[in-house]
């Protein structure tokens, strides 16, 4: 039996153990400092560290450090005024116990898990069942061959540290690298843009100039023309005058070539007062000014992160005694260094952090404008273009007070209107889709429809940037349709390898559904992820700041919330969702504020952001709605305006 151990519950003399403890202590410590010169201990010489050297990781004393100091100049010396960018201890100072100082760490308290001095064991201890001297620890550690095994597993890791420090240098050298090729590539892009102006400036003074010319040749003839009618009449009313006193024949004659060249005279004369003034006017575009007013930057940065499985355990715990701890009379202080012999760690290969850049991304994207990091491709994220706090009230409810309906039907239109898509223009203007007449109709600002365009099919609709908007086909088509100095015109087709329905858009992210799934793309086509699959995925629509995604699901009546990686936050029935032809109504509005078209039930409903429960009724039957297909919310009018199924009207109703 050990000198420590104690036999059941009987209590050895405390204090002939107080004098084995104290004994064995003072043999090997009369001259003791916290922190030993190494050199000196090297030559069998114990003498007081003043110096500590970060680079050789070793204490000296005063004498040895100018010896040091000869053979390495460069190396960074830290004297006892930085004491505390020193190590904890050196190998001498850990074995005193921080609570008794100048007392050894004698003991193990395999109970507690820790180191003891002779003071701990008499006051903390004393119950505990388990307490070995160091010595006879260390005998079975050594015939377990656990500190060899300890020192190989270090070993492992001391060379899978040094791996993982070169791997990230070399990822730094590999990022700055591409950050270099990416400043190229943005200056290359910015001078393409300035080509593609300076061209565009070329060939509008171009047609200046050629339009210049014209006009002016045109005046110029007109002047000859002048000046040659003006020489004629003045000759033949010479002639006419000298003709009265001639023979009746010759002044006939000269009387009706000159009847002749007046009536020829009076007609040009007329032309000239209808084209009295030539004018030159420029009528600039405006969606060039408008397009780079509602972007933030030149494309999008995409930063990716492999995602690595953890390396598997390397060491195990070097104690196998884990039992219950016995309450002490106090807390033991030696708890943070046994804590630090309790070795159980993994050393993950990497971390799975993700980083953004802000920045816009509200234009349609090239594929030359997202930018990859060239670590991985495993896992990646478009850039969020979040900005905390932009949705400002998103439960604040939205009430009306007045409405007025407005036709939307158009002469060359075959059937009644089913307006089931509504988006809005920079400037305020509005574009609806009719799917029963398949042709995207622009309104002006009272109202009035002045420009359609025909297309296959319209089954929903989204703004993608200041005056494009994307509409779905069912043929796996989506169609972006630019509107332009007050007419709408085609501007691309992506085409995907599904069935296009509902589709949303915020920061140059897609969201479209096929009525089974939702899928994340980028603008240019590229499948980012799928998002979301149910039985009847349907409708959608994306929070401002990209934090929420909303899908409907017909069969079941629900409204599906979806955080950005598409794990479902909550589920929400709304009675009577589903159309029977279309897609059902569904609107987040710039503040967030989320609505949704109740079909049967003759209502739009206001939502809560996290999908949860329904806030109000913001217009019903009561309001004049009827069937309602689509609700969109104006922030020029500050109006709610909402499209119904075979109705050739809309209601805009004004917000309170």
């Amino acid at each position: 039996m050990s000198m420590f151990k104690l036999a059941t519950k009987e209590v050895i003399n405390s204090d002939k153990m107080a004098s084995y403890m104290e004994s064995s202590i003072h043999r090997g410590s009369e001259s003791f400092f916290d922190f030993s010169c190494f050199t000196c201990q090297e030559n069998d010489r114990n003498t007081e560290a003043d110096f500590y050297c970060e680079e050789c990781s070793k204490f000296y004393c005063s004498k040895c450090v100018e010896h040091h100091n000869y053979l390495y100049k460069k190396h960074a010396i830290l004297d006892k005024k930085n004491i505390s960018q020193w190590p904890e201890t050196d190998e001498s100072g850990q074995e005193i116990c921080q609570e008794h100082k100048k007392e050894k760490l004698t003991g193990f308290c395999e109970d507690h898990s820790q180191l003891i001095c002779h003071a701990c064991h008499v006051h903390n201890h004393q119950l505990c069942s388990h307490v070995v001297l160091i010595a006879d620890k260390m005998k079975d550690l050594n015939q377990k061959r656990d500190f060899e095994q300890l020192s190989a597993t270090l070993d492992t890791q001391h060379q899978q540290l040094i791996k993982k420090k070169h791997d990230f240098e070399e990822n730094l050298k590999s990022l700055e690298k591409s950050y270099k090729k990416i400043l190229e590539e943005i200056n290359a892009l910015r001078k393409t843009i300035n080509d593609a102006l300076d061209q565009l400036e070329k060939n509008t003074k171009k047609a200046l100039d050629t339009l210049l010319v014209n006009v002016k040749t045109s005046i110029r003839n007109d002047i000859e023309n002048c000046s040659k009618s003006i020489k004629n009449i003045s000759c033949l009313q010479e002639n006419l005058l000298t003709s009265k006193d001639k023979k009746e024949a010759l002044s006939f004659i000269k009387y009706r070539k000159c009847l002749n060249q007046s009536l020829k005279v009076e007609a040009s004369l007329q032309d000239m007062t209808a084209n009295n003034e030539r004018t030159i006017t420029f009528y600039p575009d405006r969606t060039i000014q408008q397009t780079l007013s509602a972007l933030s930057g030149l494309g999008q940065i995409l930063s990716t992160v492999k995602q690595s499985q953890p390396t598997k355990r390397t060491t195990q715990n070097t104690y196998t005694r884990q039992n219950t701890p016995k309450a002490c009379s106090q807390s033991d202080p030696g708890n943070q260094t046994a804590s630090r012999l309790k070795v159980n760690t993994s050393i993950p290969e990497s971390s799975s952090s993700r980083h953004y850049s802000p920045g816009n991304q509200n234009s349609h994207l090239p594929k030359s404008g997202l930018v990859s990091d060239p670590v991985s491709s495993s896992s990646h994220q478009l850039v969020q273009g979040h900005q905390p706090g932009a949705v400002s009230k998103p439960d604040q409810i939205i009430k009306v007070k007045s409405s007025k309906r407005y036709s939307v039907q158009i002469e060359r239109d075959q059937s009644n209107c089913y307006i089931n898509g509504i988006c809005e223009t920079a400037s305020g203007e509005l574009l609806l889709t009719d799917l029963f007449n398949c042709n995207v109709k622009l309104l002006d600002q009272t109202y009035k429809v002045v420009a359609h365009y025909d297309l296959p099919g319209t089954w929903s609709m989204c703004s993608i940037d200041s005056s494009v908007v994307a509409v779905t086909m069912k043929n796996n088509q989506v169609h972006f349709v630019r509107v332009t100095n007050g007419q709408l015109i085609k501007d691309r087709i992506l085409k995907l390898q599904h069935d296009c329905w509902g589709i949303a858009h915020q920061h140059g992210n897609l969201y479209i559904t096929d009525g089974g799934a939702l899928y994340h793309y980028t603008l240019d086509g590229r499948l980012v992820m799928e998002m979301h699959k149910d039985e009847s995925v349907t409708s959608c629509a994306v929070s401002p700041d990209g934090d929420r995604i909303y899908v409907t699901n017909n069969n079941s009546n629900q409204l599906v919330t979806l955080s950005r990686d598409g794990t479902v936050i909550s589920t929400l029935t709304v009675s009577d969702l589903s159309s029977p032809l279309g897609l059902p109504g569904l609107h987040v509005t710039d503040s967030g504020q989320v609505l949704v078209c109740g079909y049967s039930t003759d209502r739009v409903v206001q939502v809560d952001r996290d999908g949860r429960q329904i806030l109000a009724e913001v217009v019903t039957k009561n309001n004049g709605v009827s069937l309602p297909a689509s609700v969109y919310y104006s922030k020029h009018t500050r109006s709610i305006i909402v499209g119904m199924w075979n109705n050739n009207d809309i209601i805009v109703f004004k917000e309170q």
